[in-house]
């Protein structure tokens, strides 16, 4: 397997450097794709996995609704997505998927393409919207709350929890997309998680999803984006007060694997 991904075709915008009319088009119906499968998969699937849940294991029945949605809607933006390190990982076992954030594919592409049943860190915004609120617990989506201290010391008991009884999670630390590529400096919450879990994280690099679906530009462009899994990292051998360590070895392990600008 190569280092990097193959190099990147630049013909995403036409020659003024704007984005055309196509690539307009594209993102709205992006918002067309999600609206529809939130309507006739995501709302179905919620309330049967919600008054089922005592019955059988939701995850199981949720999830694979839920990852064709998502891959419906990566499609839909024109990603043609590659995959690979899979093999780096362990069948069967729970882990922390922590990963660059390009653009606002990366949560569906991720939660697609990944072959793990895996919840995530949210706003607790979206946690208060009827019905996906109730598919967010279902799908062991934990809350954060990054403005009060006490509640997001709660969230991060709650993703602890969560993860002790084998569910895994991913996330994305720096907190905010990046235009260029460059990889941020990661917030410490989810590594908490892991530790008090002592689950492995597995680092993830995600490329070219910023070439498809750019922040704060309201197109499009069909492309071909990564999803690289690098060799796990063991939690267990750090500790609270070495989490800063832990933090900068998982960063220092996908930032060069990452294009920028």
């Amino acid at each position: 397997m190569s280092s990097k991904p193959p190099a990147r075709s630049l013909s995403r915008v036409g020659e003024s450097g704007t984005p055309g009319v196509m690539s307009r088009l594209r993102f709205y119906w992006t918002f067309v794709v999600a609206a529809v499968c939130f309507v006739v998969i995501g709302i179905p699937v919620i309330i049967v996995g919600y008054l089922l849940r005592w019955i059988f294991k939701v995850e199981d029945f949720i999830h694979p609704f839920a990852k064709f949605g998502c891959r419906l809607y990566v499609r839909s933006a024109g990603a043609r997505v590659h995959v690979s390190g899979l093999e780096r990982l362990t069948e069967g076992k729970t882990y922390v998927f922590i990963s660059n954030h390009q653009s606002t594919l990366d949560p569906p592409l991720l939660f697609a393409y990944l072959k793990w049943n895996v919840g995530a860190l949210a706003k607790k915004e979206l946690s208060r919207i009827p019905i996906l609120g109730q598919g967010m617990s279902l799908g062991h989506v934990i809350p954060i709350d990054r403005g009060n201290h006490e509640k997001a010391l709660a969230s991060t008991r709650l993703g602890a929890e969560s993860l002790r009884a084998g569910h895994s999670l991913m996330a994305f630390p720096e907190g905010t997309r990046t235009i260029d590529g460059q990889v941020k400096e990661f917030k410490k919450g989810v590594f908490f998680m892991a530790i008090e879990a002592e689950v492995p994280i597995a680092p993830v690099a995600i490329n070219d999803t910023r070439l498809v679906m750019r922040k704060g530009e309201k197109s499009c462009t069909p492309g071909d984006v990564w999803i690289e899994v690098l060799a796990p990292i063991e939690s267990s051998s750090y500790s609270r007060q070495e989490i800063q360590e832990l933090v900068t070895r998982v960063r220092d392990e996908i930032a060069p694997r990452v294009r920028h600008d």
